[in-house]
């Protein structure tokens, strides 16, 4: 008895151990699908993942924003999203909402300063009729008068909502200040003003002048196969009519960045919300996963986490224990050819200007004294949150189209993690000298600002004197 339980012993132990070496993180990182690219004779960029599953998230990411709007268009991209979905030529919108509601698909869309975006998540086998719906509406909508004036209200009233939110306001403070006399100053949802000038020729023309094959890219996820949005693909030059077809190129204007600040003190808040920002690399630039990195560095913080003031990072120590904020994080926009990369914080008005200098004071420190073993948390935690984000159908369509559009092709997730691994604290501090140190930052305060410091201080704190 005892001679065979050795024997089997033996023979168990190697299996397991083989599994175990056999069986690796890289392994598990080589066996992920892969992204298939291709360019239509119509200009149109067909890309997919294909993954073993029975749903699909598919999405067309379009280079049009805010950023592509003139003055009086300023807008009009965000408010197609409100009438995308609410009929067309060949449905209208009572066909079209039955029809919506039988395959059970999500017809979502969001726009930003210079992507416009458009997907649906949905079973793989009723991928051809929901593609067909998704493309009908978009570039086939019926653009009818009294849907265009009831969606006015509808606008009128989030841009009211959106008003109250001194987050989303703030950020269009920074964009509009960092930017300031160039297109990429403009708000997403634009002036009021312009809403109620809205007509139904000039959404016409502008989706003929932008929403066009060659700014257009055709993203899925899921259960589908290469060859069938291929196919899709093919179908788009069928409902793109022949003016779109003609458009010339459209430029996205100058990105010329200043160094400001702006300040809106209303002292019936208790609280002061401030941003300060600096110039930034764009997406397609090899110094954003660096940055990215040094923003995990700094981490965030707010006072409903555990752990008193046991924190790894140290700007949340420091805020712990001073009692400096209510809540910090860091942020970073990436477009086309510039950037934004900074943190945001909620403070009361009589620590606002120390929790400014705190923020600076770790600017400095990324720039000469980070260390390598500092780094082994920022990356890991980097690491972890690319991840969850590119597991998701969703989260990975989303990567895929802004990739592809804003730089032509997208890094799979083992290069970008190899990428994070290499990284050194020397590498690190010669990436923030460039973008941080003796910079002139963008600095945005909203409420409680009296202690706020003036901007020739703010920027007298963005170097160290050497000794």
């Amino acid at each position: 008895m005892i001679r065979c339980y050795k024997i089997l012993k033996n023979i168990r132990i190697p299996c397991i151990t083989c599994d175990r070496k056999n069986y690796t993180y890289l392994r598990f990182l080589n066996e992920l699908p892969r992204t298939k690219c291709s360019v239509l004779s119509n200009g149109l960029t067909v890309a997919t993942e294909e993954r073993q599953c029975n749903n699909v998230c598919m999405g067309i990411y379009i280079d049009a924003g805010s950023r592509y709007e003139n003055e009086t268009l300023n807008g009009i991209t965000h408010f197609f999203e409100h009438i995308a979905f609410k009929g067309s030529k060949k449905r209208p919108k009572t066909v079209l909402e039955s029809e919506i509601s039988k395959t059970g698909a999500k017809f979502k869309c969001f726009t930003t300063r210079d992507t416009s975006a458009y997907y649906v998540e949905c079973l793989s086998s009723e991928i051809n009729l929901v593609a067909d719906i998704l493309f009908d509406c978009i570039f086939n909508n019926a653009l009818t008068d009294s849907e265009i004036e009831f969606q006015k209200h509808i606008v009128y009233k989030e841009m009211l909502e959106y008003d109250r939110s001194s987050v989303k306001v703030l950020y269009d403070y920074l964009h509009s200040t960092a930017f300031q006399g160039t297109p990429l100053g403009q708000t997403v949802m634009g002036p009021s003003y312009n809403l109620y000038n809205i007509k139904s020729k000039p959404i016409s023309d502008y989706i003929n002048k932008l929403f066009i094959a060659k700014r257009i890219v055709l993203v899925a996820v899921g259960g589908v196969k290469h060859t069938l949005m291929l196919n899709l693909g093919e179908q788009f030059s069928k409902t793109e009519s022949e003016s779109a077809k003609c458009q010339k190129p459209i430029t996205m204007g100058p990105n010329r960045y200043t160094g400001s600040q702006v300040v809106y003190r209303d002292d019936s808040m208790n609280i002061a919300h401030v941003a300060i920002a600096v110039e930034g690399p764009s997406f397609g630039d090899d110094d954003k996963i660096v940055m990215e990195l040094a923003s995990s560095v700094l981490g965030g913080w707010d006072k409903s986490q555990p752990g008193g003031t046991n924190h790894g990072m140290n700007i949340a120590h420091v805020a712990s224990s001073g009692n400096l904020c209510e809540s910090y994080k860091t942020f970073g926009y990436y477009y086309q050819d510039v950037g934004l990369w900074g943190v945001e914080f909620i403070s009361s008005r009589e620590e606002v200007d120390n929790m400014l200098l705190t923020v600076q004071e770790e600017w400095m420190r990324l720039c000469y004294m980070i260390t390598d073993s500092e780094l082994i948390r920022a990356k890991n935690e980097m690491k972890s949150e690319l991840i969850r984000q590119l597991k998701t159908a969703i989260g990975a369509c989303h990567d895929i189209g802004f990739s592809i559009l804003r730089t032509g092709r997208r890094i799979d997730l083992q290069e970008r993690i190899n990428i994070i691994d290499k990284i050194t604290a020397n590498d690190l501090q010669n990436v923030c000298n460039v973008y941080i140190y003796d910079r002139c930052p963008v600095v945005v305060g909203i409420g409680s600002t009296e202690n706020l410091l003036s901007y020739s201080r703010i920027r007298s704190y963005m170097y160290w004197v050497r000794v």
